[in-house]
């Protein structure tokens, strides 16, 4: 089958990979020109290991291809962000000739699938009737995105009782795992509800984190002791959740928003009690932050170097080594757990920093080991009277 992949970032450069490797012919397209050169220049890749791999050798074997625009083809899955999602359904609707597949991975408020397509369509003189439609979310964490877009249970949701078992074919062909199908409104609040439990349930644990260093306790400890209970699950606390990822707002989620959206001014807290004033110091961020986060440490004088080798393109500078980022900077802050980042050692970056000083939000390094090499450590939820106080007993 001819496939159009309309929308790369890595789970749809991996959705266009995995499609590739399951015997199809597919074409690639992204909204951003930056991306797609990018792109054409495989050399200049970076991001995940795992991702880089698969596309490369889908590449070599002729089964993937970067184009220029969106061609003529058996089925389209889209995943470009909401703000683009009403232009590019125009122009799919424009290229698909009747009978193909549009398959939609977006993020989208219940009712969209079905009312963007038809719209679509009726403006290039077609009808929906004569398409197979549906709303197919992505089940995916960054560092694993082809394993598990291999083997986590996908949902698809059809227009028809026929869309869905057509669109459903499509995606095992690469996709192992059980694939239920649903109406695509159905889809649409299954996704919803997946965000909303995120944010509602990491909320949670923020309140936790911030709970725990008062009163000097180890929130990582006291999770996981918690969630031995069989009936508890709670997540771990987050600095820096996307609220835009969850179009629904209720009275719960709303709360929830209002909790970590005052998590950017926690950390930021955190980090002058550690640093000091700003005044020009350097803060070394390891994984691309939320916008709040950035703004709030300029807006107190500091500087934000900011390495993240998964993201291609973000809205604010990216610097292009470890080295570079880490150069004379006043503290080392951990914001996304990469695996890429675990090769990161003390006796790595230490030299290179004016102060050695560490904060992770994410309990991802080995403190101890940092604090041997000379470092000061924060770990978002433990406080730091409590944990010098125990290292001395």
């Amino acid at each position: 089958m001819n496939v159009a992949v309309v929308g790369l970032g890595f789970s749809g450069l991996s959705t266009a990979a995995l499609l590739a490797a399951g015997g199809h012919a597919v074409c690639a397209y992204d909204t951003s020109s930056n991306v797609r050169r990018t792109l054409r220049a495989v050399t200049g890749f970076s991001g995940e290991p795992c991702v880089y791999r698969a596309v490369e050798q889908a590449l070599a074997l002729g089964d993937l291809r970067f184009v220029e625009r969106i061609p003529a083809a058996d089925a389209y899955i889209i995943g470009v962000p909401a703000e683009h999602l009403e232009e590019t359904a125009g122009v799919v609707a424009r290229a698909a000739p009747p009978g193909s597949i549009l398959a939609l991975e977006s993020i989208v408020a219940p009712g969209t699938t079905e009312r963007i397509f038809e719209a679509a369509l009726r403006g290039a003189h077609r009808s929906i009737d004569g398409y197979h439609v549906a709303y197919c979310p992505q089940r995916v964490t960054p560092g694993a995105f082809i394993r598990e877009l291999r083997s986590n249970p996908r949902i698809i949701g059809g227009r028809t009782r026929e869309d869905a078992l057509i669109v459903r074919d499509l995606y095992a062909s690469f996709c192992t795992a059980p694939i239920s199908l649903t109406t695509t409104i159905v889809a649409e609040v299954v996704k919803n509800v997946e965000n909303a439990y995120r944010e509602v349930n990491i909320a949670f644990a923020n309140e936790l984190a911030i709970f725990c260093e008062e009163f000097g306790v180890d929130v990582w400890e006291t999770i996981s002791l918690a969630n031995a209970h069989p009936c508890v699950d709670v997540l771990s606390p987050a600095p820096d959740v996307r609220s835009d990822l969850n179009p629904i707002v209720t009275d719960v989620i709303q709360a929830a928003r209002r909790v970590n959206e005052r998590m950017p001014y926690h950390l930021v807290a955190q980090i002058g009690e550690l640093v000091g004033p700003g005044a020009g110091q350097k803060i070394a961020i390891l994984g691309a932050p939320a916008m709040a986060i950035d703004a709030l440490l300029r807006e107190r004088g500091y500087e934000a170097a900011i390495y993240d080798p998964i993201v291609r393109t973000h809205s604010l500078p990216l610097c292009d080594t470890l080295r570079e980022t880490v150069a004379d900077a006043h503290a080392l802050v951990l914001l996304a757990a990469h695996h890429v980042f675990s090769r990161i050692t003390p006796s790595s970056v230490g030299p290179l920093m004016r102060a050695r000083r560490l904060v992770d939000t994410r309990n991802f390094f080995d403190t101890a080991q940092w604090r041997k090499a000379g470092f000061d450590c924060y770990t978002l939820g433990r406080p730091f009277e409590r944990r010098r106080h125990m290292e001395l007993v």
